[in-house]
């Protein structure tokens, strides 16, 4: 059975509503700059961790306005299946680029650990609204009950 790959996941620091991400995993590198309209992407990245956690398929739509790169999660039986697709447009068919089999250690931690460490950084509230504390506080019980477990 061949070791599941682990994803590497940077948030750099925002400014003006743009976020520099950088996104890779051992044969695959994205980097790109997103933007936090319509919604604000890295909480959406903290809902669907919590999501992705609980067994349950969600996707996050970061905007490139006009274009979107898709990050969708799939939970199947103990592992997780990430899809990356781009898109014209939110609406507009999209095009897979990349896709891997995971696990919670390969794939939800790697992300969990970028979000912490991007809540901890230092920008102005007109850059980039920080991350909802009530949802990173529930992400992190999760990841810790998980990790209990795990071993």
């Amino acid at each position: 059975m061949t070791k599941p790959r682990k994803i590497e996941l940077n948030l750099g620091n925002p400014k003006n509503g743009w976020l520099p991400i950088e996104l890779k995993s051992a044969e695959f590198e994205l980097e790109f700059m997103a933007s936090n309209i319509p919604e604000n992407p890295t909480d959406k990245l903290c809902e669907s961790l919590i999501l992705a956690i609980n067994g349950l398929e969600t996707e996050i739509c970061w905007n490139l306005e006009p274009e979107c790169y898709f990050i969708e999660l799939k939970p199947n039986g103990k592992g997780i299946d990430i899809f990356i697709s781009k898109s014209g447009e939110k609406t507009k068919k999209r095009n897979l680029i990349y896709e891997l089999n995971g696990n919670f250690e390969t794939l939800i931690l790697p992300m969990y650990r970028s979000l912490k460490k991007f809540s901890t950084l230092e920008f102005d509230k007109t850059d980039w609204e920080k991350i909802n504390q009530i949802k990173l506080g529930k992400l992190t019980e999760l990841v810790t009950e998980r990790k209990k477990y795990a071993y």
